[in-house]
């Protein structure tokens, strides 16, 4: 069955069918801000998110830190440990691989973890813009620190250690 133009342009029929009236009495008093949230809330409930989202980077290197100078196996393997090419070879690479990446985040996790708890504190007394943008330099500073530890770590473990996990040893002429 199709419909001609004059049935859909029919407008008479279509405000009968609609009530019109009734619709019109309705959105009188609808205001549409109601339907957006309280903003007041939604910034108030910003810092804790912006808290958060800072110190679980700090966090999470000392969780790893202490992981990987207590919790590793004594032999590598592929599941659970620094895993890097030439801290691989040996298990006396293996181990001073281990322990060289517990130390290093370790240590970045704790001072991170202190400074980003200064700076932090401070997001209760600034503007909702200086806030989300102090975060965001907080989590790329931690990121920018994290990379180079580990490329650090692995370039260390090239230096030191040959593919077989043997000491390199230095050329003397």
């Amino acid at each position: 069955m199709s419909t001609t133009p004059t049935q859909i342009l029919d407008t008479a029929s279509l405000a009968e069918k609609l009530d019109l009236d009734s619709i019109k009495a309705t959105m009188d008093g609808f205001d549409p801000a109601t339907l957006l949230p309280d903003l007041q809330k939604l910034f108030d409930s910003l810092a804790p998110v912006c808290k958060f989202a800072v110190m679980i980077g700090p966090i999470l290197l000392l969780i790893f830190g202490a992981c990987y100078l207590f919790l590793t196996p004594k032999e590598a393997n592929y599941y659970f440990g620094y895993r890097c090419y030439f801290g691989m070879g040996s298990e006396y690479a293996w181990r001073s691989t281990q322990r060289m990446a517990g130390l290093l985040f370790g240590g970045l996790g704790l001072a991170l973890t202190v400074i980003m708890f200064i700076i932090t504190g401070r997001f209760a007394y600034m503007e909702v813009t200086a806030m989300v943008w102090q975060a965001l330099e907080c989590m790329v500073l931690e990121a920018a620190l994290t990379l180079l530890a580990v490329l650090s770590i692995n370039l260390t473990a090239f230096f030191r250690f040959n593919r077989k996990g043997q000491h390199r040893r230095k050329h003397r002429r």
